[in-house]
């Protein structure tokens, strides 16, 4: 994995957001947003980003790695401060209140599709865990 230095899109996308956090005109819009999310129009979101151009998804799929890697190191990061900042009952009782929220069939569908896929790259994924396993090793670190 390449580690950039300087300033990228991820850096300063947090220094804009630092600056309107402060701004509670931006906290009460991105409220106003998120209660306006429509799950149910995702799938047809996927189908136009998809399928509309061959180079968007190619694009995408280019870019994977580094946005896996942000993705894996932004959840990382949020499971840290939620362990950090929110004590366990707390965090149970809302937990749970969201699962209510959640549409199992679409969960199932999900996991389902999910199954079938790491099935088929389980192969890759397996060199790939094995080569972080001796990477570790080689540095004397432990499991």
């Amino acid at each position: 994995m390449e580690e950039h230095t300087g300033r990228g899109i991820i850096e300063s996308g947090s220094r804009a957001l630092e600056e309107l956090l402060a701004k509670t005109a931006f906290k009460d819009s991105l409220r106003l947003w998120l209660l306006n999310i429509d799950p149910e129009n995702s799938p047809q979101f996927v189908r136009t980003l998809m399928g509309r151009d061959i180079e968007v998804p190619l694009a995408l799929v280019s870019a994977m790695p580094a946005l896996a890697n942000c993705l894996i190191k932004a959840v990382d990061e949020v499971l840290a401060q939620i362990r950090d900042k929110f004590p366990k009952p707390l965090l149970a009782g809302f937990i749970s209140s969201l699962l209510e929220e959640i549409d199992a069939d679409a969960l199932g569908r999900a996991i389902k599709n999910a199954g079938a896929l790491s099935e088929d790259l389980a192969p890759i994924f397996r060199a790939a865990w094995k080569s972080i396993e001796e990477r570790g090793h080689a540095h004397g670190e432990d499991k």
